[in-house]
């Protein structure tokens, strides 16, 4: 039932109201709303899809880049031991030319050299004492040559690890981007999806965003407005700039981040400046795994964002809460604050995270804040 009244035009629908008369002359309106509800409904289970997707393609990001890591620790790891065994086959090769040249020497003397050694002692106590000479010259030699031997297999099956470490995360890279690819499918199925709605459906979807979005931006205005005026009594005469002013974010003195640099204010911006950058990419278009400078996704933003005032960070979601200082409500978010929920993030723009910016998802760009999109943050970080 459901396919054949979605199947049904515009035009079908009123020749029908046509020929069953006057009794139903106030059915086009009902009848032709409840297509258009439907036709809603189908546009929003495609983009619940999309969302649904866009969760898989998160997930697949954060694998991707997660096995990139552990590759990179593992070839660092390979490069460390392989210097360990550059050091062992060194030490190896001095001790092949000492035996060597003992052997050579041994071999040019003869066993007689060794014998007369021993037997020309003029007394059993030196005697004695020319054996045990012989017999830890000997023990040392093969100790030595065990002892490099040991060593020598030792560092080989650690490199051994480390390439089966190399090889496991090249794999993982390779699954998730397969993941990826099939996911990116996908989307650009659902898309096309939406794409395929009738003008009148999108028209409709439309409407209903800018209506949802402006709802969003003034319950947002409102929640920051009462937290502000919450505030301000108890923040005395620091807050005062802040209370007067609508703009709190241009009103804002950001703690210094000197990351551990020289100079306090050359070549490492303070931690307001985050914002600045990160608004400064608008525009740019979402790419997976791309940290810019034109191109990012969610992440990527993030990461780019604090290099550009000398703090670096990992380039996937769960690595920034694993490393953050401070994780706290979103209604505490600072300017320049990462805001977190599983799978995405963004920087806040203004206190309360209500006004952010972040790279969303595929087929969009950066952007200011969007109560349409795949947000709902639940927390903000804090480095």
């Amino acid at each position: 039932m459901r396919e054949h009244t979605n199947g049904l035009s515009r035009r079908a629908f009123i020749g029908g109201a046509v020929m069953l008369g006057a009794a139903s002359i106030v059915a086009p309106t009902t009848a032709f709303a409840a297509t258009a509800a439907e036709k809603q409904a189908e546009a929003d289970a495609v983009r619940n899809q999309l969302v649904g997707l866009q969760a898989d393609l998160e997930a697949a990001a954060d694998s991707y880049k997660q096995a990139l890591d552990a590759q990179e620790v593992a070839q660092a790891a390979m490069e460390a031991e392989q210097v360990k065994i550059d050091e062992a086959n060194g030490k190896i090769a001095d001790l092949q030319d000492k035996l060597g040249t003992r052997a050579r020497s041994m071999y040019r003397s003869g066993s007689s050299s060794f014998l007369d050694f021993v037997m020309g002692a003029t007394s059993f106590e030196e005697f004695t004492q020319n054996w045990d000479l012989l017999n830890k010259m000997n023990e040392n030699d093969g100790q030595m040559v065990d002892e490099t031997k040991t060593l020598r297999e030792e560092l080989q099956a650690s490199k051994d690890e480390y390439a089966r470490q190399e090889k496991i995360a090249a794999d993982k890279a390779a699954e998730a981007k397969v993941i990826q690819t099939e996911a990116e499918a996908k989307v650009a199925q659902a898309t096309e999806l939406v794409n395929s709605l009738d003008a009148e459906a999108q028209a409709l979807l439309a409407e209903e965003q800018a209506a949802a979005a402006r709802a969003a931006a003034e319950q947002a205005a409102a929640e920051e407005a009462a937290r502000q005026a919450q505030q301000s009594p108890s923040n005395g005469g620091g807050s005062g700039s802040g209370a007067g002013s609508g703009g709190g974010g241009s009103s804002y003195v950001p703690p210094v981040y000197n990351n551990g640099g020289g100079g306090g204010g050359g070549s490492v911006g303070n931690y307001g400046s985050v914002v600045d950058y990160a608004m400064s990419r608008i525009g740019c278009p979402y790419v997976w795994a791309a940290e810019g400078p034109d191109a990012f996704d969610c992440s990527g933003l993030v990461r780019w964002a604090y290099l550009q005032v000398g703090i670096s960070l990992p380039h996937y979601t769960e690595s920034l809460y694993a490393c953050a200082k401070n994780r706290v409500p979103v209604s505490e978010a600072r300017p320049g604050d990462v805001l977190y929920r599983p799978g995405h993030v963004g920087i806040a723009v203004s206190y309360g995270g209500s006004h952010y910016v972040h790279a969303p998802t595929f087929n969009a760009y950066v952007r200011d804040t969007d109560p349409l999109s795949w947000s709902g943050f639940t927390c903000a970080l804090q480095f």
